[in-house]
Order: C-alpha cells, then sequence, then structure tokens
C-alpha cells in the first residue's frame, strides 16, 4: 500500500535506550522502566526541553528545582547523553524492507544531543524520508497536537499512518488523535505487524 505512512519512535523501538540506570541516576530513586518513563513524560522541565522550548542549562536548572536533583551540570550531561546505546538488531535491515510497504518516517521525542550523537555515530536516519522531532517542531508526544502536526505535514489522514512505539501513553495518544498505533520494542515487531496489515 504505496499510500501508508509507517511513522516510528526512536529511543526503544529503533535504538536501545541505557534508559533504566540513567533515569535513576538522574532521579536518584528505583522506579520501574515503566514510571520512570510516566515521571520523565510528565517533568515540565524535560518537556520544555525535547519541546525545543529551553536550552541545556535551562533544561539542567529546571530539573535539578522540579526533581532535588543533587547531580553537577556534568554529571547530568554526562548521564543524560548516556541515555543513548546502540542499534537494535537488524534495525537498518529491517527498516529497508518496510520501504517496500509504504513511507518510512520517524516521529521522536527528542533533542539536539541525541539527534547529534545519533548522526554522528549511526545511519539510523537514512532510510526515513520524513524525520519529525519535537525538539524542532515545538511539541510533544504524547500530545494530540503532535500527532495532527504529522498528519498535517504529510498531507495524510490519521488511518494511513500506523504509528509504533514503545510507550503506552504515546499509543494512546495516538490512537486518540485516530493513528493506528501500535506498542512495540523492536523493529522485528514492526516488520511483523506492518506484513500482516498491509
Amino acid at each position: 500500500m504505496a499510500d501508508a505512512i509507517i511513522l516510528c519512535d526512536l529511543g526503544g523501538v529503533l535504538i536501545d535506550l541505557n534508559w533504566q540506570e540513567r533515569a535513576r541516576s538522574l532521579f536518584s530513586c528505583t522506579h520501574d522502566s515503566e514510571e520512570l518513563k510516566l515521571r520523565w513524560l510528565q517533568l515540565k522541565s524535560a518537556r520544555a526541553y525535547e519541546a525545543g522550548k529551553t536550552d541545556f542549562a535551562t533544561f539542567y536548572s529546571d530539573f535539578v528545582t522540579e526533581t532535588g536533583s543533587t547531580l553537577s551540570v556534568n554529571e547530568f550531561k554526562s548521564e543524560f547523553a548516556g541515555i543513548i546505546g546502540s542499534l537494535k538488531a537488524d534495525c537498518l535491515p529491517i527498516l529497508e524492507l518496510l520501504r517496500k510497504y509504504g513511507t518510512l518516517a520517524m516521529l521522536s521525542n527528542t533533542n539536539a544531543v541525541h539527534v547529534g550523537t545519533l548522526r554522528n555515530s549511526t545511519e539510523i536516519f537514512k532510510p526515513f524520508d520524513h524525520l519529525f522531532f519535537s525538539y524542532e517542531m515545538g511539541m510533544v508526544k504524547p500530545d494530540r497536537e503532535i500527532y495532527e502536526a504529522v498528519c498535517s505535514s504529510l498531507q495524510k489522514e490519521p488511518q494511513q499512518i500506523y504509528f509504533f512505539d514503545d510507550s503506552d501513553a504515546n499509543v494512546l495518544g495516538a490512537r486518540e488523535a485516530g493513528l493506528n498505533a501500535y506498542v512495540v520494542n523492536s523493529p522485528r515487531q514492526i516488520q511483523e505487524i506492518i506484513s500482516m496489515l498491509l
């Protein structure tokens, strides 16, 4: 189905994240992975930074105020940058296979630090025809406006888009905006679902 859009999240879906250990260090807590993701999504400091509304120094300052973190700015930056891990198994070959089913697009809550790291160390963005980064769009998942902005930019109806994310909250937000949305944790799972649907 050539007019279908396969819209992928980045972290936790296409790349491994050193999320649990780094987030626990940032938060100085022992929550499980899903609780950490939810807490991160609710942080005003993180939302503002990933929506491109603050610089890194302000992000750090606001994060400390909001969470009571005792990390120095250098410790914070090291832990934050260290969230990015390696590409998931067979990621690039699977993305190339997916291109025969539709147009590949990416929608990620991310920031200049992480995108720069990935551009310098991987070819993860190469297979994609469209890249939607929260910090460039001025909005974040799971807010409805970001999904509507993607539909508008792609000139597609929501039901023409198949969205894959590792966050329950982001998938729910996408479904509420009318997208076909699925919780996945690997490129292989995307391939399995797409091959059944399209």
